[in-house]
């Protein structure tokens, strides 16, 4: 129906790249720890619920069309931390399980890091007993 107006303007529709849907990290969670296995680079790293010492999410500049959220859980010791990427299989379940089991777990930090576009790094729950 609108074929006229195309040929008119003679405007060629290019593909735009496609994002991949997920991520081959996968992220399992129990009642004591947060494992992550990363597929691609054959890595294992597992953190305990007890040892987790800081919650924040990274963002970059490199969206829409490649991950440029990912979420940092520091051990409480601050030597280490995972680092799963927001497109991750299982990432939805570790959300809902920080918002259950971490109180004064910033939900509106992570709205704001979701609508950045820039690098950055939000807080989103700081441990009370971190020195």
């Amino acid at each position: 129906m609108l074929n006229w107006l195309s040929k008119l303007f003679g405007r060629r529709h290019e593909a735009l790249p496609q994002r991949r849907v997920t991520s081959p990290v996968h992220v399992v969670l129990d009642d004591k720890t947060i494992t992550v296995d990363d597929g691609a680079a054959g890595a294992r790293a597992t953190l305990a619920w007890a040892d987790l010492g800081n919650v924040s999410v990274l963002t970059t500049d490199a969206g829409p069309f490649e991950t440029d959220l990912f979420w940092i859980l520091a051990h409480r010791d601050g030597r280490h931390a995972l680092t799963i990427p927001m497109d991750a299989n299982g990432e939805h379940a570790l959300l809902v399980a920080m918002q259950a089991r971490l109180p004064g777990f910033d939900n509106m930090a992570v709205v704001e890091a979701m609508s950045s576009t820039s690098n950055g790094e939000f807080q989103v729950w700081p441990a009370a007993e971190i020195a």
